[in-house]
């Protein structure tokens, strides 16, 4: 976990201004000196704070919002522009993803039509699956923070459709082709076998690295939640996995999240996967609650 020095507290101040508008949007590039090169890991800090978070990311330009979620996600321009050639070869070269974001890092007003260059809608939507924020978020930068519910980017016709066997096995394949800090992401659709009674097919990125991989299932309804039903997922795993509950990024649903840990000498430091998210540490904390609850109806108090 990332160490909050003076110099990030710092920088949060900043974060807590512009959200309450004390600075403005020019001020604070300024002041925290924002640039394509700079890498904002006071973010791995505000992930932990999910309103502050994504206030704060709805006031950025569109630029900015793709180096925060560059930081939470330890992505780079360069995993990203292999990860999009694998997702769609029609629109990629090496420069697309810088140009991308410096063509979008200053005014938070412009929109793709104000450019020097255009860019390929499928761009849009592949990197808003690669940086795990909504569709709109990646392709208007006036779309402000109001828990957004909606899945363009899992509506398309190219997105397959497995199960979540298939997923896990798709995803043990994939990883076999993983060399150092190489990284892939998909975006699939998970066919409900009756694990999630409200739900349809279910939305889920994918994200592979070479010793560990996240299978992260958007929950549009939070009561179809269901331990028992977690763990008979787990089951068709067959290898070291822990699972963790939470927030999605700038929406209104929770984020059912497989680890599947490949290399048992390693333990993947994952900025937005803290344990106190832990699917057992969730049902520890409702049980003490529900005993403390307990505890006070069935206490005497005179």
């Amino acid at each position: 976990m990332l160490k909050l020095t003076e110099l990030y507290a710092d920088y949060l101040i900043m974060i807590g201004k512009l959200i309450k508008g004390e600075m403005d949007l020019e001020n604070y590039f300024k002041r925290r000196g924002i640039n394509p090169k700079v890498k904002l890991n006071e973010v791995k800090i505000l992930i932990n704070m999910p309103m502050m978070f994504n206030l704060y990311i709805s006031r950025v330009s569109i630029g900015v919002r793709c180096m925060i979620m560059k930081a939470v996600l330890d992505l780079n321009n360069r995993q990203i522009v292999d990860i999009s050639f694998s997702m769609s070869r029609t629109y990629n070269s090496k420069t697309t993803i810088g140009d991308f974001i410096n063509d979008h890092l200053l005014n938070s007003t412009d929109t793709n039509l104000n450019k020097k260059r255009t860019y390929s809608i499928e761009l849009y939507y592949d990197l808003s699956i690669i940086l795990d924020i909504p569709f709109r978020y990646i392709a208007d930068a006036g779309t402000n923070y109001k828990m957004m519910g909606n899945f363009d980017e899992y509506d398309r016709e190219k997105i397959k459709l497995y199960t979540f066997e298939q997923l896990v096995n798709e995803a043990l394949i994939e990883s076999k082709n993983i060399i150092g800090d190489g990284r892939k992401v998909l975006g699939v659709k998970i066919k409900n076998e009756n694990f999630f009674p409200f739900e349809l097919d279910l939305k889920t990125r994918v994200d592979i690295r070479d010793r560990y991989f996240t299978i992260e299932i958007h929950i549009e309804n939070e009561s179809s939640l269901d331990y028992v039903k977690i763990l008979k997922l787990k089951n068709l795993i067959k290898k070291h996995c822990k699972i963790y509950i939470r927030n999605a990024f700038l929406r209104e649903n929770k984020k059912l999240i497989f680890l599947i840990i490949l290399d048992n000498s390693i333990n993947p430091n994952i900025s937005y996967l803290g344990s106190d998210l832990l699917v057992d540490n969730l049902l520890l904390m409702d049980d003490i609650l529900c005993n403390y609850d307990n505890s006070l109806i069935n206490r005497k108090f005179f």
